[in-house]
């Protein structure tokens, strides 16, 4: 089913709390997939059918977001994987370019 949200659960798999519907603005996705978490505690989204990474409070609140779809450095066309380094740099993939961009 494509809900186009991030649903919450505690860690016994307990449903908790949902967040995001579908949509272009900010806190709204279109095929959201990986996850991950910055050392400030910020949950990153890749949104890959709106072609950025949002970033969230834990709690679901928006953040920011950055990229657009590709047409210059730092955009995407399809961000499907993030990862955060130890030093706090940010890796995203992009599967349609075939490429890894890293933020400071």
């Amino acid at each position: 089913m494509d809900e186009h949200c991030i649903n919450v659960f505690d860690r016994g798999g307990k449903f908790l709390y949902k967040f995001g519907k579908q949509g272009k603005g900010n806190g709204e996705f279109n095929k959201p997939g990986c996850l991950s978490v910055n050392k400030a505690g910020h949950l990153m989204v890749c949104d890959s059918g709106n072609r950025k990474v949002q970033v969230f409070q834990l709690s679901g609140k928006f953040v920011a977001e950055f990229g657009t779809q590709r047409s210059a450095i730092e955009e995407f066309s399809e961000p499907v994987s993030s990862a955060v380094l130890s030093d706090g740099r940010i890796v995203v993939t992009d599967s349609w370019e075939n490429g890894i961009q890293i933020f400071e």
